[in-house]
C-alpha cells in the first residue's frame, strides 16, 4: 500500500509540475489563427494544402499545413496586419486579410473555399536534401527518401540495410541493437500479426511507398512499457487524390524445397470514407536439419554422450487478411474500425536419430520417426474515434477484442537398439496442445501542442487477457493409449494490466529540446494447473520513467541522449505448459515460473549529414532466454524451455556509414560492436560470460541502365552470447538483380539468397554445476533462387489510410 501512495504522488507531482510550466509557456502566446480548407464545388476537405502568412510588406512570418480532414492551425503570431495564402496543386491561389489584436488574438475562419483551375497541371516537383539519418528528441529518424538504395527495394530490405537492425530470415525475427523481441509498427500502429507474418508483409512491401523508418531504442512513456528491444515505426507516405490504388506482387523460389510469398494490397477513398486492406498467402517447404548434443561425467567417472541427429521436412503456409474502414463522423471527428484475421499452419514430418554412448562405446542407438502440425488461428477487431479539438490537439479512444487458437498434435513411433544395432522394443508416443487465448484492451489518449514550444500527452489503458492450456502426453500399452501424469496437465491463465501515464515535450531553446515521461503499470497474473494448483499468483505495480535530451549545433550536426526504464513479460506461449519431443530424453517445454524482467537502457547518439554513431547500454534483471538447455538430473532428461538469467549487460556502439564510390556503385554499410555480460546462478553456482561481438550489414548497389540494377548484401557476425549459451560467428552472401518494366509493368527481380549455404545456428553450453555440457548445430537457410514480379495499380497519388495505433500492441506480440 505504501508502495503505491508513493507512486500515486509521484504521478500527482509530475502532473503539477507540467502544468506549471504551462502557465509560464502561455504568458509568451500572442495570437493564432485556423480553419478547414475544402473544395468549393464538392465540399470535400483538402488535406495536405499549404497555409502561408505574411505580413504587410510581404515579408514571410510562418506557414503550416492542412491535416487529414482539411484542418489547420497556425500559431505564435504578434498583433498585426497579414495576408493569407493558401495553396494547392489544381487549385486557384487564394489570398485573404487577417488581423491580430490583443482583444481578439485567435482568430477561427471556419470553412475556407478554394477551386478547382478547371485543367490537370502538370507535376510540380519540389525537392529538398534531407540527411539520411536525422535523431530526433526520442527516435532516430531514416529519410528513406534520401537513402541511395532505397529505390527499388521492399520495406524488408530497408530493414535490412539499416543501422543496428538485423534481420533473420530463417527464424522470421528482427533484433534492433543486438536484441531480440523488438516490435514494428506501420504508421505507429503495432502490426496485429506475429513477427514471422510482419517479416512475410514488409516483404511484400515497396520501399517506393515509404517516407521514413524510426528506431526507437528508449520509448517514450505513451508507448507500452513491454519489450527491452525498443520499436520500428515504418511512416508511409501520405498522397492526396481521391480513388483507387494498390499493389501486388508474386514470388517463386526453389532451393532445398520450393516457398513462394504473395501480396496484394488495396485503398479506396471517396468523400468521407476511406477503405483498405491486405491479403498475403506464404508457403515454405525447404528442408532442414537440427543436429543436437550432451556429455557429461556421471557419479562413477563415466563420461556419457548423447548425440541426435534430425532431418526435417517441413511446410509453413499463412494465410493473413486485413480490412479497414475509416469514416470522417464530422470535419474534426474520425470513426474507424479494423477486422485482421490469419491461419498459419506449420506441418513437418522427420525422421530423428539419437546416438549414446559411455567413454566412446556406443551402447544404444534410438531411431525417432515423427510428424507434427502447429497452427495458429486468429480473429480480431479494432473498434476506434479520433477528434481533433484544433490542429495540434486531440483525444483518440480504441476498443479491441482479440481472440486465438493453438493447435498442436504430435505423433512419435520410437525404435530402440543397442550398441551392437539388435533391435529390442517400439514405443509410440502422442502428445497434443490445444491453447484458446482471448484478450480485451480498452485505452485512451489525450495529446496537446499547447505552445510552439510545449506539448502534453497523457492517457490510461486497461487490458484483460486469458487462456486454457490443455495438455496430454501419452504412450500406447497394448491396445490403448496411457497418459503419462507427469508431462499431462490443464492449465488457466488470467491477466489484468492496468496503466496510466504522462509526457512532456518542450524546447529549452531553438535548437535544445527534452522530452520526460512517466508510466505506471499495474499487473495481476494468475496461473492454475490441475496438477500442481495455483503455479502463479502475481500482482506488482511498477513505474517506468523516460527521459530525453536533443541538442542540434547546425543543419549537419546534432546530439541526442536518452534513457528509459522498460518491462519484458513471458509470452503465454512461455508460460503455458507444452511438450515437443526432439528425442525420448530430449524435448523443449514451457515454463510456467518464468518471471517479467525489468531492463534500464541509457543512449547517446551523434549524427553529421549522413553518418551516424550511436552508443548504448543496458542493464536487464532477470532475463528471459527462450530455448535453454537445462538438465533434469532425475529422469535423465535435457529441457529446452524458457527461462530467467540473473542479470544481463549490453553495451553498444553503431556506426551507420553510407559511401557513393560513384554514380553506378554505392554502399550503404552498418558496423556494430556489442560486449555482453551475462551473471547467472545455478545451483547456489554463480557463473559468469563475456563476449565481445562484431558485426558487418554492407549492401553494394550497382546501376547498369536506367531500368536494370543489381545489389550484393554481405553480413557477418561474430560469436555473441544468447542467453546462457555461445553463438558461433555467421556469415551470408545475398545478390539480386533487377528490371524496371516501365511504370506500368511493374518490376522483376531474380535474387540468389544464402549463396554459400553458410548461414547456420550453432550454439554451445557449459554447465560446470552438473558437469555439462552442451551443442546446437541447426541449419534453417539453405540457397535459394527466387524471382518476384511487383506491380503497382491505380492511382498512384492516392491519400493512404490514416495513421493511427491501436492499444492492444503489446497482447498481439505476447500471443506467440
Amino acid at each position: 500500500m505504501m508502495h503505491m501512495r508513493f507512486y500515486f504522488l509521484c504521478f500527482l507531482f509530475l502532473q503539477f509540475q507540467l502544468f506549471a510550466f504551462h502557465d509560464i509557456e502561455l504568458e509568451s502566446i500572442t495570437g493564432s489563427v485556423e480553419g478547414v480548407v475544402i473544395d468549393a464545388v464538392t465540399k470535400e476537405t483538402i488535406a495536405f494544402a499549404t497555409i502561408v502568412v505574411k505580413d504587410a510588406s510581404n515579408k514571410y512570418i510562418a506557414s503550416g499545413i492542412s491535416n487529414e480532414t482539411g484542418v489547420f492551425f497556425i500559431d505564435k503570431l504578434s498583433e498585426g496586419n497579414y495576408t493569407l495564402e493558401i495553396q494547392f496543386i489544381g487549385y486557384e491561389f487564394h489570398t485573404q486579410s487577417i488581423t491580430i489584436t490583443a482583444k481578439k488574438p485567435n482568430l477561427n475562419l471556419g470553412t475556407i473555399e478554394i477551386f478547382d483551375v478547371g485543367q490537370q497541371l502538370d507535376e510540380v516537383t519540389i525537392k529538398a536534401d534531407k540527411p539520411l539519418y536525422v535523431q530526433k528528441v526520442d527516435r532516430m529518424v531514416i529519410n528513406v527518401e534520401s537513402s541511395i538504395l532505397s529505390a527499388g527495394s521492399t520495406a524488408l530490405e530497408v530493414l535490412e540495410r539499416s543501422p543496428g537492425i538485423s534481420v533473420n530470415r530463417q527464424s522470421n525475427s528482427i533484433s534492433l541493437v543486438g536484441k531480440d523481441g523488438v516490435m514494428v509498427m506501420i504508421n505507429g500502429k503495432i502490426s496485429y500479426m506475429p513477427q514471422a507474418s510482419i517479416v512475410q508483409l514488409l516483404e511484400g512491401m515497396s520501399s517506393d511507398n515509404i517516407e521514413t523508418i524510426e528506431l526507437i531504442t528508449t520509448p517514450p512513456a505513451n508507448m507500452d512499457a513491454e519489450g527491452n528491444a525498443g520499436f520500428i515505426n515504418i511512416v508511409m507516405k501520405k498522397q492526396t487524390d481521391v480513388g483507387l490504388n494498390g499493389s501486388y506482387s508474386f514470388s517463386g523460389g526453389i532451393g532445398n524445397g520450393t516457398t513462394t510469398q504473395d501480396n496484394i494490397s488495396f485503398n479506396f477513398r471517396k468523400n468521407k470514407v476511406n477503405l483498405y486492406g491486405n491479403y498475403s498467402f506464404l508457403r515454405n517447404s525447404q528442408d532442414q536439419v537440427f543436429k543436437l548434443g550432451r556429455s557429461l561425467i556421471n557419479e562413477d567417472g563415466v563420461l556419457e554422450e548423447l548425440n541426435t541427429a534430425s532431418y526435417r521436412e517441413p511446410t509453413q503456409r499463412n494465410h493473413n487478411v486485413r480490412i479497414g474502414l475509416d469514416y470522417e463522423l464530422t470535419e474534426k471527428t474520425i470513426f474507424g474500425v479494423i477486422l485482421d484475421a490469419y491461419d498459419q499452419k506449420w506441418t513437418m514430418d522427420a525422421v530423428n536419430e539419437s546416438l549414446q554412448s559411455e567413454n566412446g562405446n556406443l551402447v544404444s542407438f534410438v531411431e525417432l520417426i515423427n510428424d507434427e502440425r502447429n497452427q495458429w488461428k486468429h480473429i480480431g477487431t479494432n473498434l476506434n474515434l479520433k477528434h481533433n479539438f484544433k490542429e495540434k490537439e486531440y483525444i483518440s479512444a480504441n476498443f479491441d477484442y482479440l481472440y486465438f487458437y493453438n493447435e498442436n498434435p504430435t505423433n512419435y513411433a520410437n525404435s530402440y537398439y543397442d550398441g551392437s544395432g539388435i533391435f529390442l522394443k517400439e514405443e509410440f508416443t502422442q502428445a497434443n496442445k490445444t491453447t484458446p487465448l482471448n484478450a480485451i484492451v480498452v485505452n485512451a489518449d489525450y495529446s496537446n501542442q499547447l505552445t510552439e514550444n510545449f506539448k502534453l500527452e497523457t492517457g490510461a489503458k486497461a487490458s484483460f487477457s486469458s487462456f486454457e492450456n490443455d495438455v496430454v502426453v501419452a504412450y500406447l500399452e497394448g491396445q490403448d493409449f496411457v497418459e503419462d501424469p507427469t508431462l499431462t496437465n490443464l492449465s488457466n491463465l488470467e491477466e489484468r494490466i492496468l496503466a496510466v501515464y504522462s509526457s512532456v515535450d518542450f524546447a529549452i531553446t531553438k535548437k535544445t529540446s527534452a522530452k520526460v515521461g512517466l508510466r505506471y503499470e499495474n499487473t495481476d497474473s494468475q496461473l492454475d494447473t490441475d496438477t500442481e494448483g495455483k503455479v502463479v499468483d502475481r500482482n506488482y505495480g511498477e513505474l517506468f520513467p523516460s527521459a530525453y535530451f536533443s541538442h542540434n549545433v547546425n543543419d549537419s550536426l546534432s546530439f541526442n541522449a536518452s534513457y528509459a526504464r522498460r518491462i519484458s513479460r513471458p509470452t503465454f506461449s512461455d508460460m503455458a505448459p507444452f511438450v515437443i519431443f526432439f528425442d525420448p530424453n530430449t524435448f523443449f517445454a514451457g515454463n510456467p515460473a518464468v518471471q517479467p524482467s525489468i531492463s534500464n537502457a541509457f543512449s547517446f547518439a551523434t549524427n553529421y549529414k549522413s553518418y551516424l554513431l550511436s552508443a548504448q547500454y543496458s542493464i536487464e534483471d532477470g532475463t528471459i532466454a527462450r530455448f535453454q538447455q537445462r538438465y533434469d538430473e532425475e529422469n535423465d532428461r535435457i529441457i529446452f524451455q524458457s527461462g530467467n538469467i540473473d542479470e544481463t549487460k549490453i553495451f553498444s556502439l553503431t556506426l551507420g556509414l553510407p559511401i557513393k564510390f560513384s554514380e553506378w556503385w554505392k554502399t550503404q554499410n552498418s558496423f556494430i560492436y556489442l560486449n555482453t555480460k551475462v551473471s547467472n546462478t545455478v545451483e547456489e553456482l554463480t557463473t559468469k560470460y563475456e563476449q565481445n561481438t562484431f558485426s558487418l550489414n554492407s549492401t553494394h548497389s550497382f546501376s547498369i541502365t536506367d531500368n536494370l540494377s543489381s545489389e550484393l548484401n554481405l553480413y557477418y557476425s561474430s560469436p555473441r552470447i544468447f542467453g546462457a549459451s555461445t553463438v558461433k560467428s555467421r556469415f551470408n552472401m545475398n545478390f539480386g538483380i533487377q528490371q524496371k518494366l516501365g511504370e506500368k509493368w511493374g518490376t522483376l527481380r531474380f535474387n540468389v539468397n544464402d549463396i554459400f549455404d553458410s548461414l547456420k545456428f550453432e550454439s554451445t553450453t557449459s554447465l560446470p554445476e552438473v558437469n555439462l555440457k552442451t551443442y546446437a548445430d541447426i541449419d534453417f537457410s539453405n540457397r535459394t533462387f527466387v524471382l518476384t514480379y511487383t506491380r503497382n495499380f491505380g492511382n498512384q497519388k492516392l491519400k493512404s489510410s490514416r495513421s493511427r495505433e491501436t492499444g492492444a500492441e503489446e497482447e498481439r506480440n505476447r500471443m506467440n
